[in-house]
């Protein structure tokens, strides 16, 4: 096991002690009644069910890093762990419903972490495709990205209407302005992740980022 491994694996049992554990302190605060959330009108029973979920969520990823089925780059689970622990406690602190302008500012941090995702996986390609088979230039993949990026928030907001005409309620669909604003919250958090991986393939070949992502025990070892 070499020097960036231990890292690694040191890194992963931080996570799997650390979030499991804040996200049954957030449990524990909602069923106390202390979460703001509650006044501001999410059931208990909601908030305490995301609590649960995502402290679950919140594991798989470290346990299959330690029993090495996959690792990830440190920049992508900063950014994808921050907007679990911006969702969880946006609910239990009602600011969904309290601060106008949250729910657009959360698809902006959602959005950035479905473009790097999508970035990853572009770049996946990229570095297991014949040498013939390119996504052209740097600006290709990046446009490329860019769309995709798009294409998932109108996905989302589908997703989201379909939702409340299935189940008769209107919880997770507010109108078009709503609708409209998290679009356009969507593009600009796609804007910014196009923006960094830009910069990003100008410093690292996108073989060199495909590589941050190690799927298996000899992919870690090498």
């Amino acid at each position: 096991m070499n020097a960036f491994d231990k890292k690694e694996r040191r890194v992963a049992w931080a996570m799997l002690i650390l979030c499991p554990l804040t996200m049954a302190l957030m449990f524990i605060y909602v069923t106390l009644g202390y979460a703001r959330g509650l006044a501001a009108g999410h059931p208990e029973e909601y908030l305490q069910m995301t609590c649960f979920l995502w402290g679950v969520i919140m594991t798989i990823l470290p346990i299959m890093r330690l029993i090495r089925l996959v690792a990830l780059p440190y920049w992508f689970l900063a950014l994808l762990y921050a907007n679990m622990y911006l969702y969880v406690i946006s609910l239990c602190e009602g600011f969904y419903f309290n601060l106008e302008w949250w729910a657009n500012f959360t698809h902006v941090i959602s959005t950035m972490v479905v473009a790097s995702i999508i970035f990853i996986a572009l770049c996946a390609v990229q570095a297991r495709s014949p040498s013939h088979v390119t996504q052209g230039t740097r600006g290709g993949t990046i446009l490329m990205m860019l769309m995709l990026a798009l294409s998932f928030g109108a996905v989302w907001e589908v997703m989201e209407g379909m939702t409340d005409i299935l189940t008769g309620i209107d919880y997770m669909s507010y109108g078009a302005q709503h609708t409209m604003g998290n679009l356009a919250a969507d593009a600009l958090g796609a804007v910014f992740m196009t923006g960094i991986a830009w910069l990003m393939l100008g410093i690292r070949t996108p073989k060199e980022i495909a590589i941050m992502v190690r799927l298996g025990r000899k992919h870690i070892e090498h």
